[in-house]
């Protein structure tokens, strides 16, 4: 065991750059091969470049072209329009086509109607190509990964603010969200490391960025009040009203669900349910929009959410509390017509405790212990946009962020102790030069950053205070070209830093401790990563879209969630001595025939490698909890009556629960189809009443997943929403 005095805790600069190899391609991929070698073995290149690039605002013109996103209100488009434009490229709209990444917008629409048996937001996420995303229960974050690395190298945002990519999705009313942008593909400039210390830890954009939007201008009062039945006695009701108040849009809503629930554990699985798992789950939220000039464009943005959640997990003394809150306050305006300022604040609160029994050792039900894991983050942003010149936008930007994360154990009959009690802090300075040329865009950008752990107690020993800090450069670059009409190719690069989180280094259980949880590993390192992408668009009709994209992300020091035990069920966090890579292409097609008919396909392909020459057991071994293959379809389509149906089928292919080939589990989840059935009925002009019946894993796939929990198998929903 590493002490925590050691020479590695001292101040240290980590290089900003890293040195990869091309070695790593198989034939399967021979057709992206060129385009991504090359980007990939010219990272020191690039990052010369990209300064060179961010010096040049003032370079001589080349038959410029207007930006013709700069001025867009998108608050005055319509549905179709607003699938066309996005924030998350550029923290101002901007069409799609005049961003260099590739990015999805999924509507109020889509979000509403896509069947979630978890309530989580990224269950929604999973049918878009390369996001091969897991949630364990209802009870539980979710997991998985994005570009053939693991979940935490794709960051979510709230209005452009960094949230949780595990809780929060959980935790969030998808009523409250107006849309989501989710951008692929590293671009990790503009929006920093989520300084999370809890779960997975740190989260990074390495390989892609999710947006989560809520509705901020409201032109008449509108109300929905819904009420649903389904499996398991699973009983919700949720009101959600918007108005505006004068000049001032206002939104709100409450949630609330209790279910019996049922056990989604495997038959020999540590959870040993004994009953159903019961819970209660209370979400609250409310937004508004302030306009103050509308000669400047200025206004300020809140938004809050609050979600309480209690049950147990299927015993008398495993009950569990979660309070999740958070809170965004904002401001933008134009200074000048060329130049406009935006400010944002938050605050995120995650306070989780759960009981432990004494069953897993003794067939006890008595009380062994309470815990609980206490979390707040704080993030700031200030960033000025200059539209200078035609179709050039610059971008300059600070942002801060401050973590504190502390752990506790009351066993039972004793006073309540402190486990792990540390604190992070991340400071960031960043510039993004984009420029557009007739049928050329390009973009560069380059971020300063400063981070900082502080370490007062691990594992319950007070220690003489210890910190670490690293300094270190992250740049991204991009390029898009249209090659005709309707055909666009496009090319990204980027890096990424991260540090581990509290959690992975102090665990939440002693190192030889029998019980579940994440065993600790002081000796964790920070790991740095690089990522490319290449692709193309086709739009073959204004309908009918194909897009190809094909990806390579490589990991240094990757520090990967290990599953050391089934019985007692315990992780640790590792690092791996060599590269990890994972190279792959995703081919997607989208029709939208009629607004009573539409379809999609896509499929992900990715091989996942861990290159170790000092040890045989991981050299060679796929990343875990990365799938080869996978893919999504579905289709939309009206029958007689008006009644809308919508089927999706989500394909899982096989995935790894660790980096050891000898001691790895392995898991398919197979096929997992829904079906959405909704009927509307108008009962006035101002009064709509939809009938739903939601069918979620209609084969009844009880497919197994790591930690011994499995998915509990087919369920239905049945309920109405009235809209007035």
């Amino acid at each position: 065991m590493v002490r925590l005095d050691d020479t590695r805790w001292n101040k240290r600069k980590p290089s900003s750059t890293i040195n990869e190899e091309s070695s790593y391609f198989t034939d399967r991929l021979c057709w992206v091969k060129a385009g991504l070698n090359i980007i990939f073995n010219l990272n020191n290149y690039l990052l010369t470049a990209v300064v060179l690039f961010l010096l040049l605002p003032t370079a001589a013109p080349l038959a410029e072209t207007k930006d013709s996103s700069a001025k867009i209100d998108r608050y005055e488009l319509s549905l179709e329009q607003l699938g066309r434009i996005a924030v998350i490229s550029s923290k101002t709209p901007k069409l799609l086509s005049d961003v260099s990444q590739k990015v999805d917008v999924l509507t109020e629409s889509q979000i509403q109607h896509t069947v979630t048996s978890n309530r989580n937001l990224s269950e929604i996420i999973q049918y878009l190509p390369g996001a091969s995303v897991k949630v364990l229960s209802r009870n539980d974050a979710n997991w998985g990964a994005y570009g053939g690395i693991g979940g935490k190298y794709n960051i979510y945002l709230l209005q452009g603010l960094p949230v949780d990519a595990f809780i929060d999705p959980m935790s969030l009313d998808g009523n409250s969200i107006y849309r989501i942008e989710v951008q692929r593909g590293p671009a990790s400039v503009l929006y920093p490391n989520y300084m999370s210390q809890d779960f997975s830890g740190n989260q990074s954009s390495l390989a892609g960025t999710i947006n989560l939007v809520t509705k901020e201008v409201v032109t008449k009062p509108a109300t929905m009040a819904a009420v649903y039945y389904g499996s398991y006695n699973t009983i919700t009701g949720q009101i959600y009203h918007e108005n505006r108040i004068g000049a001032v849009s206002v939104l709100g809503g409450i949630d609330f669900e209790k279910s019996n629930y049922t056990n989604y554990g495997t038959s020999d699985s540590w959870l040993n349910m004994l009953k159903d798992p019961e819970y209660k789950k209370s979400r609250f939220y409310l937004g508004s929009t302030i306009p103050l000039n509308n000669a400047t464009n200025s206004k300020i943005s809140l938004f809050g959410n609050f979600d309480i959640q209690h049950g147990d997990y299927g015993r008398t003394n495993r009950g569990f509390d979660n309070y999740y809150g958070l809170f965004n306050i904002g401001y933008s305006g134009d200074l000048f017509d060329s130049m406009n300022v935006s400010a944002k604040a938050g605050i995120r609160s995650y306070n989780r405790q759960w009981e432990e029994d004494n069953y897993a050792s003794a067939r006890d039900l008595s009380l062994a212990s309470k815990n609980t894991v206490k979390q707040m983050i704080v993030p700031t942003d200030l960033s000025v946009t200059y539209h200078h010149d035609a179709g050039k936008a610059l971008i300059v930007g600070i942002d801060y962020q401050y973590a504190a994360y502390k752990t506790t154990n009351q066993p039972s009959g004793k006073e309540e102790v402190d486990g792990n009690d540390a604190s992070a802090i991340q400071l960031g300075l960043y510039s993004q030069e984009e420029m557009r040329f007739n049928n050329l865009i390009l973009r560069g950008g380059l971020r300063l950053n400063y981070s900082k752990q502080t370490i007062y107690k691990f594992e319950s020993q007070t220690r003489e205070q210890l910190s670490r800090d690293y300094n270190h450069v992250i740049w991204s670059a991009g390029v898009k070209y249209k090659l005709s009409q309707g055909w666009t190719i496009f090319a990204n690069a980027g890096n990424s830093f991260l540090l581990p989180g509290l959690k992975a280094m102090g665990g939440t259980i002693a190192f030889k401790d029998t019980t579940d949880g994440q065993l600790p590993n002081h000796d964790l390192k920070p790991e740095s990563g690089i990522g490319a992408d290449i692709g193309i668009d086709i739009e073959l009709s204004p309908n009918l879209t194909i897009t190809a994209r094909g990806f390579i992300n490589s990991i240094s020091d990757a520090i990967i969630d290990n599953v050391v035990s089934l019985t007692p069920s315990q992780t640790k966090s590792v690092n791996v001595s060599g590269k990890t890579k994972a190279v792959g292409y995703e081919i997607g097609i989208q029709q939208n025939m009629s607004q009573g008919f539409g379809w999609f396909g896509n499929i992900t392909y990715t091989k996942s490698e861990i290159n170790d020459d000092y040890d045989n057991d991981q050299n060679g071994a796929e990343i875990p909890f990365v799938p080869e293959m996978m893919g999504n379809a579905g289709i939309t389509f009206s029958t007689l009556y008006d009644l809308l149906i919508r089927t999706s089928v989500h394909f899982g292919g096989t995935i790894y629960d660790s980096n050891s080939k000898s001691g790895r589990n392995s898991y398919t989840s197979g096929a997992l189809l829904n079906v959405l059935m909704t009927k509307q009925v108008a009962l006035s002009s101002e009064t709509n009443i939809e009938f739903l019946v939601k069918l979620y894993n209609v084969t009844n796939n009880k497919f197994k997943m790591p930690w011994q929990f499995m998915d509990p198998g087919f369920n239905a929903t049945f309920g109405c929403r009235v809209l007035f």
